[in-house]
């Protein structure tokens, strides 16, 4: 996966990284003293995704270009959402279709049939 460092901390080898899939940020900790990673903001970097405890974790980065996309944390907080109206909830409850009619339809003469064991 590629992303950008939107935030880093140096000293604890940490950062946050906004992936190119565009789903939930991704986080990096490193996790050994030998071979740190130096990632900075605005870095672009190729890692190995993972998922522990319900999030995402960035392993083995590799920076791509340093400094490629300066301020793109600053331009994601400034920038507005597009104002979407809520839509009203009109359905209060799925439809639940019954099974058991389908027993005493007639099958037709030329379908194939299954013994299924269970």
């Amino acid at each position: 996966m590629n992303g950008v460092v939107l935030w880093s901390d140096v000293d604890q080898n940490k950062a946050v990284i906004w992936c190119e899939d565009q789903g939930e940020l991704a986080f990096f900790a490193q996790k050994a003293s030998f071979d740190v990673v130096d990632l900075h903001e605005g870095d672009l970097i190729c890692f190995d995704l993972t998922v522990q405890h319900n999030k995402r974790m960035a392993e083995n980065p590799q920076i791509l270009e340093e400094a490629a996309c300066m301020g793109l944390a600053r331009s994601l907080k400034v920038a507005e959402p597009e104002t979407v109206p809520k839509q009203a909830r009109s359905q209060e409850t799925a439809k639940v279709i019954r099974f058991s009619a389908h027993k005493n339809q007639k099958r037709r003469e030329n379908s194939s049939h299954r013994n299924c064991v269970g």
